[in-house]
């Protein structure tokens, strides 16, 4: 539990980063050119992801989006599944 809310917490740090670096860029002059998804996955295995069957699916759709707005949902769910919760007795007077 504790390291799932570690890797949250993480997670959620790298999305504002991401989010914090496309904000300045969009405010620069020139072009903007944010940071994709599929970037993130180059410079992480080294190669560009593999298409399918030339049909766009979902994973090619999600490729094309801001990094940041895939793992923000994944840390803040990481966040909410690994939080602290209170025991609950079957009956209230034992504690």
């Amino acid at each position: 539990m504790f390291l799932g809310r570690v890797i949250g917490w993480g997670l959620l740090g790298l999305a504002l980063l991401m989010a914090s670096g496309d904000a300045v860029l969009a405010l620069g002059p020139g072009d903007h050119a944010g940071l994709l998804t599929g970037d993130v996955w180059i410079l992480l295995s080294g190669h560009p992801p593999q298409p399918g069957d030339g049909q766009p699916s979902v994973g090619t759709l999600l490729m094309a989006w801001p990094a940041w707005t895939l793992l923000a949902p994944l840390g803040a769910l990481l966040l909410w599944t690994c939080r602290p919760r209170r025991r609950r007795y079957l009956f209230r007077g034992y504690h």
